[in-house]
This record gives C-alpha cells, sequence and structure tokens, in this order.
C-alpha cells in the first residue's frame, strides 16, 4: 500500500513539475522570442536541472507543442462558448472580441514570433492553419448573428474585406508593433492598442447601439492570465 502511494505521489510530482516547466517556459517566451531563450534559463526559472527539464521535454519543439496544446485549449473553449450563443446583446460581442484579445495575449510569443516559432517546431505549421481556419468561422457566425440583431450592418461587397481585416489585425497586431514600431517588449497599453485596431474596423458598420457598448468596452480592462511559475 504503502509502494502505490509513493508512485502517486511521484507521478502527482511529476505532473506538478512539468506544468511548472510550461508555465516558466510561457513567461520566457511571452518576454522575448523562443529562439533567444535557452534551455538552462528554462531550468534555472523553474530551479531544477537540465537534465529533469530534458526528462520532460526532450527538445525546444517539445515544448513549443505543449504550450500550443494550451493555446488550443483555450482557443477550443472560447470557439465553443461563441458558436453556442444564442444572445443578441451587444456586450455579448465585444465580451467575445475582448475574451480573443486576452487569449492573444496569454499567448502573444505565438503571434508575435510565428515564423521563429514554424522554425523551431515545423510540425506546428498545420495545427496554427487548422486553428486560424476555426477561428474565422467563429467570427463570421459572429458577424451573421450581429447582422441578424441588427447591430451592425455590412454590405455584401465590403464583408470578406471585413472579415478578412479583422482577422489580420487581431492576430497579428503585435508583429506590426515589433517590425513596425519597433517595440521589443509588449505591454498592456499595447494590447489596448490593438484592440481599438480592429474596434475601428467594425465602427463604420455598427448601429448607435452597438457603438455605446463598444465605446464602453473599449474603457474596461482586459484581464489577462499570469502564469504561476
Amino acid at each position: 500500500m504503502k509502494r502505490a502511494a509513493t508512485g502517486s505521489a511521484a507521478k502527482a510530482d511529476g505532473a506538478s513539475t512539468r506544468e511548472r516547466i510550461l508555465d516558466a517556459t510561457l513567461a520566457l517566451f511571452n518576454d522575448r522570442a523562443p529562439d533567444r531563450v535557452t534551455t538552462a534559463e528554462i531550468a534555472r526559472t523553474v530551479g531544477i536541472n537540465e537534465g529533469n527539464l530534458y526528462y520532460h521535454f526532450k527538445t525546444k519543439e517539445a515544448l513549443l507543442q505543449a504550450l500550443f496544446e494550451r493555446l488550443e485549449a483555450d482557443a477550443a473553449s472560447f470557439m465553443n462558448q461563441a458558436a453556442s450563443n444564442t444572445e443578441t446583446d451587444p456586450g455579448i460581442f465585444s465580451g467575445f472580441m475582448r475574451r480573443w484579445f486576452s487569449i492573444v495575449w496569454d499567448h502573444r510569443y505565438i503571434f508575435r514570433d510565428l515564423p521563429g516559432v514554424i522554425a523551431i517546431a515545423p510540425t506546428l505549421r498545420e495545427p496554427t492553419r487548422a486553428l486560424s481556419s476555426g477561428m474565422r468561422i467563429v467570427v463570421e457566425g459572429a458577424l451573421r448573428q450581429m447582422t441578424e440583431a441588427r447591430l451592425i450592418d455590412v454590405p455584401d461587397e465590403d464583408a470578406p474585406q471585413l472579415l478578412a481585416n479583422v482577422w489580420i489585425v487581431s492576430n497579428y497586431w503585435a508583429v506590426y508593433l515589433s517590425l513596425q514600431e519597433g517595440v521589443e517588449e509588449l505591454g498592456e497599453e499595447h494590447l489596448d492598442w490593438g484592440l481599438r485596431q480592429v474596434a475601428s474596423l467594425f465602427r463604420p458598420y455598427l448601429s448607435d447601439v452597438a457603438k455605446i457598448e463598444l465605446n464602453a468596452a473599449l474603457g474596461r480592462p482586459i484581464v489577462a492570465r499570469k502564469p504561476a511559475i
């Protein structure tokens, strides 16, 4: 009986170490590009030796794959919530936009440094495309619901461009700030900047009621998770 209990404790400790490694790696990758973070630094941050790190993750690609699974889980939860929505209150849709931005913020390393991530973990190329396709379907569904609720009126000829631009800006605003503006360390003020860029795409088509809600939403801070290390 004691041996079984000891085995269970060891498994729990292993799982805990694995999660701490992922939390530390996410924080480091979010601060800097993955190719600027070494496995030695990750191990030191967690408080373990590199051998223990390699026991859980043989390569940096394995770390990125595990972190992408976290992003997939967050995105799947969001997509299921959005797809099952039947409410038409304008606050619901601004809430969806804020929720997606909080997910992008939590996993900003992949949106900011996607080419570098794929270079390290080429196995993530197709999963990222699949995630992108799934999110586009969600955006299309939300736009259709807003149209039916008369919260937005987008001419048919404008809809494809609006959808494409919303998707581009909501996912790659961090890349723009990094490459075009030279922003190396993203802060919450940059998250607010990105949200406002997406809002500006919708604003010309919104009803008066929806505009009021949008302005109110932009005045509220986005709460993002802070990983525990």
